[in-house]
């Protein structure tokens, strides 16, 4: 049984260590894909980029004869970015924000770029890049590749989407009332903290409040409608969900023992328990090998009879003692050892 707990266990810190590596391995398999995302995405960037300061320089230095570049196959998407472009780079675990004071339907205000200043709603959320994108802002011309159209009925190669933005480049709007002159307006909220934390058990998510610091302000949440769920002839009522059909009792257990064999292996190496006439099986054999050991180290073999011999021969013969001429070669070897003179070797007494 021993045998059996030990392959259990080693078992066990194998499939740990598996489970380690693979993870590893993920993890930087995850990590070359984001980079060879960013990359593609600067390099797409930096294509664009060199391509307009070319067409910049041309139109200045020809002036009227600078060639028009909105025809043949660029006539209809000439200055709009690629799909590519559009999708925003996923950062990693560490980096995400874990607790968004920033959701849909929130009133933000723009900090930067060619909508500065605007105010709009929240759209959507891109969790995994640390980005929003805000309905009617930072709208730019996307080319939409030849393979999405053909099942579509809008055929426009080139479509206008709201890109994301950065989660720094936008701050939270909210209406806050003056208390000395009591006029109501909207503010910029520069900075927005959350409250203490806490687990709800009805929905099973956790929730906090969104407070101003320094006005110790709670900004309520946008309001969002409820869902509506739709019933359909093949879903379980309600009353069949709460009709209780068993009660389990001390007497009865509440699932049949057979049942860790269907859900591991019954001679599975992960397995910690058994039946017991397994564990009854395995510790007879235990026994019955230990009973053999000892067996064999009682068989008298000629080398133990031997060895048995010499044993009782130099018991006989006793403890040897020192004399005083063995103690002195002792001091002299000891001496010498240490590089001293014969004179300055401590004397040895026999004690």
């Amino acid at each position: 049984m021993q045998k059996v707990l030990r392959r259990t266990i080693l078992a066990k810190a194998q499939y740990v260590r598996k489970t380690e590596r693979r993870s590893e391995r993920l993890a930087r398999e995850s990590r070359r894909a984001r980079l060879r995302e960013e990359w593609g995405v600067d390099r797409l960037a930096r294509k664009d980029i060199k391509q307009a300061r070319l067409a910049r320089r041309e139109d200045w230095e020809l002036g009227p004869l600078a060639p028009t570049r909105n025809v043949g196959d660029a006539k209809e998407t000439y200055g709009a970015m690629e799909m590519e472009r559009v999708r925003p780079v996923e950062l990693s675990e560490e980096k995400r924000v874990k607790f968004w004071n920033i959701v849909e339907n929130d009133r933000v205000v723009v900090l930067e770029g060619r909508d500065k200043g605007k105010i709009g709603v929240v759209k959507s959320l891109e969790k995994k890049s640390n980005m929003v994108v805000v309905a009617g802002l930072n709208m730019a011309d996307v080319k939409v590749p030849g393979f999405l159209l053909h099942n579509e009925v809008d055929k426009r190669p080139v479509r206008s989407y709201e890109l994301p933005l950065p989660l720094t480049s936008i701050r939270l709007v909210h209406a806050l009332t003056d208390p000395e002159t009591g006029v109501t307006r909207d503010v910029i909220v520069k900075k927005i903290v959350n409250s203490r934390i806490w687990f709800d058990k009805h929905t099973g998510v956790r929730r906090w409040s969104r407070i101003i610091p320094g006005l110790n302000v709670k900004v309520p949440w946008p309001k969002t409608e409820p869902r509506e769920y739709k019933d359909y002839e093949v879903d379980t009522l309600r009353a069949g969900v709460e009709k209780r059909t068993w009660v389990p009792t001390l007497l009865t257990p509440p699932m049949p023992e057979t049942v860790i064999d269907e859900l591991r292996n019954k001679y599975s190496v992960f397995r910690h328990r058994h039946d017991e006439e397994y564990v009854a099986r395995k510790i007879a054999e235990d026994e019955e090998k230990a009973k053999k050991k000892s067996m064999v180290e009682m068989m008298r073999t000629p080398l133990k009879e031997a060895n048995r011999r010499e044993r009782k021969e130099r018991k006989k013969m006793g403890k040897g003692t020192l004399t005083r001429e063995m103690l002195t070669r002792i001091g002299e070897v000891m001496a010498k050892r240490r590089a001293l003179p014969p004179a300055a070797s401590p004397q040895v007494v026999a004690t």
